[in-house]
């Protein structure tokens, strides 16, 4: 078997940007703001949030292949806001969920952050909290009774370098 690459980026043809927005469609919105939900809501790819100042929209690339989504928006407080993190269904179950929030962590770091906050839906928690997220309000966070905003706070260590300080698992689990 050969190595798979794997690589967190920003789009580079319109057949991307197409997956991108197909992958946020239909596994974000139709499954948690459809029509008929208590939360109903439609997914709008031209969004003034997708081009604004400090937004990344990225795709995670499997072997070449859009597999995942998410979109970082810098703040200039050091927040970096993890955004429609979404894996394509048909590559679940291959860790590339965990990689994609490795390499987002690793993007935001590399452009100054010193937090990452995301709105996660419960069934995530455990996967968040695993990855050192804690519960924390945070400016622009959820007020979706269906959503726990969390934040991961990002330490630098004495060369310079930022570490991470894991939170630990029952601080998450208490948010649920």
């Amino acid at each position: 078997m050969r190595p798979r690459t794997i690589e967190l980026r920003a789009m580079r043809s319109d057949v991307e940007r197409t997956r991108y927005h197909a992958i946020r469609e239909t596994c974000i919105f139709e499954l948690y703001h459809h029509a008929d939900g208590p939360y109903p809501c439609r997914y709008d790819p031209g969004h003034p949030d997708e081009s604004a100042p400090g937004h990344h929209p990225l795709v995670l690339c499997l072997d070449g292949a859009v597999a995942g989504t998410i979109r970082i928006d810098m703040k200039p407080d050091g927040r970096a806001v993890l955004r429609l993190i979404a894996i394509a269904p048909e590559y679940r179950g291959e860790g590339l969920g965990g990689a994609l929030l490795a390499e987002a962590e690793a993007f935001a770091r590399r452009a100054g952050a010193t937090r990452l906050c995301v709105n996660a839906r419960r069934p995530a928690l455990g996967f968040y909290s695993r990855s050192g997220f804690q519960p924390g309000h945070w400016d622009g966070c959820t007020t979706c009774p269906e959503g726990v905003p969390l934040v991961k706070p990002l330490a630098a260590s004495l060369d310079g370098r930022a570490t991470t300080r894991r939170a630990p698992a029952a601080a998450v689990r208490q948010a649920a």
